[in-house]
């Protein structure tokens, strides 16, 4: 159950509770909690390790321990030392993520060991904290996927280790800032608290001051109670405290104890312990700290890391004889979270989220936003094909779940905080995208079994072809229809609720189109942009398209038959009409758009409302990168994670522009060229309600050796008084403040990456006046 206790206008901690009347035979979950002591300051040790499912080497790399001459790290390696260790002392405890790696670990083991992990985790000794199959980005990542993610880590813990399994606190130490959505989907998911490494300089001093690193976060702003979730900052980002590493990749002093040698340490290192202790307990709230011993990969040598931390524990409390109110013990997330609740206080809230995130006054990670611009696409085109096969699997019933988890699994690691995010090297990119492409095959197979089933209208129908799924439709390639004489397509309409709205389709000629009653649809052969058909690795000849209407039922598809019309019907004039750099206006039954000569939009007019907004500028401008070696920060450089502009000004990427006008009974389409690497198309459908802009990015020149940070900019009319709203993870929507941040008295150092927030789903500006 869920306890809510209210002092004033503050929350106290909602914790999941034991409400059974008897414990069970298993010492799980708070049952196993070390409770400490009321009258001293106690410091819970945390033994974990952060395996990042793909970084600097792929997953399959850091699970075998190979190419350690890019990194040294061997997941497997740290969880068979893991599992020794813990086996050799019942008081140690540890602490463990990512389940995409423990999964493997898992199916390579004997019954003996799993059933030794059985035990250690029944017992509270091996506790699975978040539970994803990755640490998920926060900022790029969908919610959908998110929750995918989680659900594939935690189908697997409730079949191996049932209840005792279960994860209770969410553990995002390492993403590069935080959302609030995140913390809602965490509390909608029943974990009972959430702790991270990573926030804002500025912020931590303040929360540091005000002793306030520990928040009730309110992540919604519709839910209510059901999606606020206690959230703590860590003290130490997610490291051992400073000089206390015990890992054999690090350099700090071992505890020597034998007092017959010279180099005997205890005394000192026991000293700078409760130092460390009470530095940090300054910071926090309560006498319960956490203190987290572990980092990147840590304890593939577990015998020595907990041989240290054993001592350590022994000879801190050896010093309460002495007078000393430090009391040390081994524990986890969940146990400390609920000490925290235990103390029965009051926490002050949060509604806002970490975005963005900086370090240091020059280092806002905020270029990630937008790094690996076409894996981010790509994940989302994946995320799309594993949702319609899930319905397309349960409407045909074709049993074929085990054949998707393929695509299942590439898409948990690929929402790990430096997959999707773009901070991952290239060949880590490249095998993120082969598990996608692989899993998205699989998916294929799938969608024939069940459109075999589904399509048919009777036990006379002749059997279905195989279909396939045209994935290069982004740059209007589809090299299986390329000169057929006759051909389908199937457009399955995924949403609740009916669809209409306009298909394209990459072809040579033109083809007569009919629905699946055998009507003939209005269609409309148009050109392909030649800043498309110019897209590096487009292979197709294709330079036209046909684009016609199609209503689709909810959660259903309709079949689409393409037959090549005669040669005397393709040869009849078309009624399309093209221009070339004269003045150009987009017009249908609600809105007008309209651009110069020269390609600049001037105007967007709603005519329903009468109303109009007007533009000085529009187009792309670059940012020159900051060329640093990131040994200061005033050195910091700009790259995958931190964007930091040389200068606070833009320049544009052409003082030219071209423009070409098409003009179809279909759709209106200005695009605009500025130079053989950006473009954009700006079109309007028949009776649509919205301008579609879609641009084109790339291979950006770097000959000059210049970095150049790639924006597209809207100058208008809107008096938007300095505020804007952003979503989170496309579900609920923030507003954001140039240069400002609720929580506490922001510096504008940087004026420009200072004021970027993630964009999954929408971005808006509004004039109260209007």
């Amino acid at each position: 159950m869920h306890i809510l206790t209210y002092c004033g206008f503050i929350l106290v901690i909602s914790s999941l509770c034991i409400a059974a009347s008897a414990k069970s035979a298993n010492t799980c979950g708070y049952d196993a909690c070390n409770p400490g002591d009321p009258n001293k300051l106690n410091v819970h040790i945390v033994a974990h390790t952060h395996d990042d499912v793909g970084w600097l080497k792929t997953v399959d790399q850091y699970y075998y321990g190979a190419r350690n001459d890019i990194q040294y790290a061997g997941v497997q390696h740290i969880l068979d030392s893991v599992i020794h260790a813990l086996d050799e002392n019942p008081d140690r405890r540890f602490m463990y993520v990512e389940i995409g790696f423990f999964w493997r670990w898992w199916n390579q083991q004997t019954d003996d060991i799993r059933n030794k992990v059985k035990q250690f985790v029944n017992q509270g000794r091996l506790e699975f904290i978040s539970g994803g199959w990755c640490m998920n980005d926060e900022a790029s990542t969908h919610y959908n996927s998110i929750i995918d993610q989680h659900t594939l880590g935690a189908e697997f813990l409730h079949e191996q280790f049932g209840e005792c399994g279960r994860p209770k606190v969410g553990w995002q130490i390492d993403p590069f800032g935080h959302s609030r959505e995140q913390a809602s989907l965490f509390a909608q998911m029943g974990f009972d608290g959430l702790f991270f490494g990573r926030a804002d300089y500025e912020d931590i001093q303040t929360r540091n001051r005000t002793k306030t690193r520990e928040m009730v976060w309110k992540g919604s702003a519709n839910l209510g109670e059901q999606s606020w979730l206690f959230t703590g900052i860590l003290p130490n980002r997610y490291s051992a405290p400073n000089s206390f590493c015990f890992d054999f990749s690090c350099g700090d002093q071992p505890i020597m104890d034998d007092n017959h040698l010279y180099d005997q340490n205890v005394q000192e290192r026991v000293q700078a312990f409760l130092q460390a202790a009470r530095d940090e307990a300054a910071g926090y709230a309560t006498n319960h700290i956490i203190m987290t011993f572990g980092d990147d990969f840590n304890f593939e040598n577990a015998d020595e890391y907990f041989k240290n931390l054993d001592k350590l524990i022994k000879y801190v409390n050896a010093q309460q004889a002495n007078g000393s109110n430090v009391n040390v013990f081994y524990s986890t997330p969940s146990c400390y979270l609920y000490a925290l609740n235990k103390a029965d206080r009051s926490w002050k809230s949060k509604t806002d989220d970490f975005f963005p995130y900086a370090h240091h006054p020059h280092g806002f990670w905020t270029g990630y936003f937008s790094s690996r611009a076409a894996f981010k696409r790509y994940e989302r085109h994946a995320n799309n094909i594993l949702q319609v096969t899930r319905h397309l699997n349960a409407f045909a019933n074709t049993n074929a779940r085990n054949t998707l988890f393929p695509l299942s699994e590439a898409m948990g690691v690929a929402q790990h905080h430096d997959a999707v995010s773009g901070t991952e090297k290239q060949a880590v990119a490249f095998d993120y995208a082969q598990r996608l492409s692989e899993g998205i095959q699989a998916a294929e197979g799938i969608i024939n079994q069940a459109y075999a089933k589904l399509l048919p209208k009777d036990s006379q129908s002749p059997p279905i072809q195989f279909q396939f799924l045209c994935q290069l439709s982004n740059i209007s390639q589809c090299l299986g229809i390329e000169g057929q004489e006759r051909f389908t397509v199937t457009l399955w309409n995924p949403l609740i609720h009916q669809v209409t709205q306009h298909i394209r389709v990459p072809v040579r000629t033109d083809y007569t189109v009919r629905d699946p009653t055998g009507v003939t649809l209005f269609t409309e052969l148009v050109p392909i942009s030649q800043a498309v058909q110019n897209i590096p690795g487009r292979t197709s000849l294709t330079q036209k398209q046909i684009i016609f209407k199609v209503t689709l039922p909810a959660l259903g598809f309709n079949t689409y038959y393409f037959e090549k019309k005669p040669d005397q019907e393709r040869n009849e004039k078309s009624s399309v009409k093209i221009t070339h750099n004269e003045e150009c206006t987009l017009k249908n039954q609600h809105l007008r758009v309209h651009f110069d000569d020269q390609g600049n939009l001037h105007q967007i007019v709603n005519l329903d409302k009468n109303t109009g907004v007007q533009f000085k500028s529009q187009g792309f401008y670059w940012y020159q990168a900051f060329t640093g070696n990131n040994s200061r920060p005033e050195f910091q450089a700009s790259g995958a994670y931190i964007f930091r502009p040389l200068s606070s000004d833009s320049q544009p990427v052409s003082t030219t522009r071209s423009i070409t006008c098409i003009k179809a009974e279909s759709v209106q389409t200005a695009i605009i060229t500025f130079n053989n690497w950006a473009s954009q198309e700006i079109s309007l459908y028949d009776g649509g309600e919205h301008v579609e802009v879609e641009w084109t990015v790339g291979p950006i020149p770097i000959n000059d050796n210049i970095g150049k940070e790639i924006i597209l900019r809207y100058d208008t009319d809107i008096q938007s008084q300095s505020k804007y709203y952003t979503d989170a993870n496309g579900r609920e929507v923030l507003e954001r403040k140039r240069d400002y941040r609720p929580t506490w008295n922001y510096t504008a150092v940087e004026t420009v990456s200072g004021n970027y927030y993630p964009v999954n789903s929408r971005i808006w500006i509004k004039d109260e006046d209007q």
